[in-house]
């Protein structure tokens, strides 16, 4: 027989009358637990209705039927569904997976693995940090946090997030499940705050710390080996990256952090130009990742994008071009026109619709999105931003002087929204110095200095993003002071491609091409960034 809300809540209603207890009892229970379990929300998760049972899976749920558990006769066989707390919660998974089309909190586009939400769903299906952040502070604090991120006010998160830090030292034990999900909190949110490499750090001591307190296979100690290489990926190796992906996937249990481990290894690949590679990798993850997953959830969505990323890194942009065409009309009927995934999917159609040739339904469609994007979320969000910026990149192959305007703006309320050192706000700046350095060069140097300064200090000087920006400066020096000046800058670029992106990389090979006597040099064209990549 087919699952449904209505039979979840049924049996759920069954365990409480075989515990024999009422709402007050039950909140009783949950005040000796120290869990915040309100009367009206134990109400609305026993109600009769065929619609989601609880906000929560892992958290107030979870409570729930931990104290109705403890309540019942062990023999009883109404209990018996619910002792296996693996067990139910995958129901609770598949019944929502179902029921939501997918869809996970509206974030901003990008994240450590492209879709990761504050309290660290990534796909996983239950609130992975929530389930051990026990107490009404803690987990009224958690839900702020929620807010703040639905909201786009990413700095404001972390300013909340190390709060929550705050308290949960000044309550638990430093190798409390509860403190150490507080640390993950902490953590995630300095990188979503635009300090990849202090997340990256903190993960990696976070790891060792849930390691030695909790064991290898504990979901929080899994979730930070994830976030690991996430954040080492983001923060310029992504080779690295790729080793810690690849170490999570192999021997794992195959469940959905694994499955993630795998995607995260795709990523990777992509980042370092294997296309091939990733291809591959896809072909045999797909489908698996179909099978766990609603066919239209926004991991896959997000892994089919990946693919089309691939076909278009391997030369084959009009197949690229067909893939992205499905997706986008996938994307808005089972998400939603202005959800941050199918903006982001949107945006590399737009763009590859250009590289097909199609430059005014490339800016058609840059524009519309973008419309979308300031008509939903606002003006200020991250992924109307983002949007804006794809739509710059495009506009400026017809227009320099509106597509400076827009840089301008966007560069302004970026720096207001997530601050002058955030990725997103510095790969504005560097495209913003691209157009001005047609009309004003000196300008534009000055810019991309500044650029190249802040991404230093928050990236690293060696960072993908970082070595784009110092391309463009060679290149302005080419043109102003001669080869003989910027040969030594392009060198210093090449030995850096070399060791961070591989030796065969299409970047590298660019840069390769201002060093080799006697070719013709390659045509200067400062490059533009079109996805900061966390």
């Amino acid at each position: 027989m087919t699952d449904s809300w209505r039979r979840f809540r049924s049996d759920l209603r069954e365990l409480k009358e075989a515990s024999g207890m009422n709402l007050r009892t039950i909140g009783e229970a949950a005040g000796a637990a120290d869990a915040f379990l309100p009367k009206s929300t134990v109400h609305g998760l026993l109600e009769e209705a065929d619609k989601r049972a609880g906000k929560d899976c892992t958290g107030q749920l979870e409570d729930l039927v931990e104290i109705l558990v403890a309540h019942t006769a062990h023999d009883d066989p109404a209990a018996a569904p619910w002792r296996d707390r693996a067990a139910w919660q995958r129901r609770w998974e598949a019944l929502d997976d179902a029921g939501r089309g997918g869809t996970l909190p509206d974030g901003r586009t990008g994240g450590a693995l492209g879709w990761d939400g504050p309290l660290g769903k990534l796909g996983l299906g239950a609130d992975t940090e929530a389930a051990w952040l026990k107490g009404p502070r803690l987990s009224r604090i958690a839900a702020v946090i929620g807010e703040l991120q639905a909201l786009g006010l990413y700095r404001q998160a972390h300013g909340v997030a190390g709060e929550l830090l705050r308290c949960a030292e000044g309550t638990l034990a430093p190798h409390d499940p509860g403190m150490l999900a507080g640390r993950h909190v902490a953590a995630y949110w300095t990188g979503e705050a635009g300090e990849v490499r202090t997340a990256r750090d903190l993960t990696a001591s976070l790891l060792a710390d849930c390691r030695a307190a909790l064991g290898e296979e504990h979901p929080l100690s899994r979730l930070a080996g994830l976030r690991l290489a996430a954040w080492t990926t983001a923060a310029g190796n992504p080779a690295e990256g790729r080793r810690l992906y690849r170490g999570l996937a192999r021997g794992g249990p195959g469940d959905r952090i694994t499955l993630l481990a795998r995607l995260g290894g795709v990523r990777a690949a992509l980042l370092t130009g294997e296309g091939e590679e990733a291809m591959d990798r896809l072909s045999r993850l797909l489908p698996d990742l179909e099978a766990e997953y609603a066919e239209h959830h926004p991991v896959v969505l997000g892994a089919r994008l990946l693919q089309a990323q691939a076909h278009r890194i391997a030369g084959r942009a009009a197949y690229s071009l067909d893939l992205l065409e499905g997706l986008v009309a996938d994307a808005t009927a089972h998400l939603d026109r202005a959800h941050p995934l199918t903006l982001h999917i949107r945006g590399r159609h737009a763009n590859t619709v250009w590289a097909n040739g199609h430059q005014q339904r490339a800016l058609e469609l840059a524009e519309e999105a973008y419309a979308d994007a300031v008509r939903v979320v606002g003006a200020e969000h991250p992924d109307t931003l983002f949007a804006g910026n794809a739509l710059a990149i495009i506009l400026a192959g017809l227009d320099t002087d509106a597509a400076a305007e827009m840089f301008r703006h966007l560069y302004e309320r970026a720096g207001d929204v997530s601050g002058v050192e955030h990725s997103l706000t510095l790969a504005i700046g560097h495209n913003l110095a691209v157009v001005v350095q047609r009309n004003d060069p000196q300008a534009a140097r000055q810019l991309y200095e500044e650029v190249r300064e802040a991404q230093t200090r928050v990236l690293g000087a060696e960072h993908p993003e970082t070595l784009l920006t110092r391309m463009n400066i060679a290149l302005a020096v080419l043109a102003f002071e001669g080869a003989e000046v910027a040969g030594p800058l392009f060198e210093e670029v090449h030995c850096a491609r070399v060791r961070v992106l591989g030796y065969a990389h299409p970047d590298t090979e660019y840069t390769r091409g201002f060093l080799v006597p006697g070719n013709p040099e390659p045509e200067p064209e400062p490059e533009l960034a079109p996805d900061p990549e966390h």
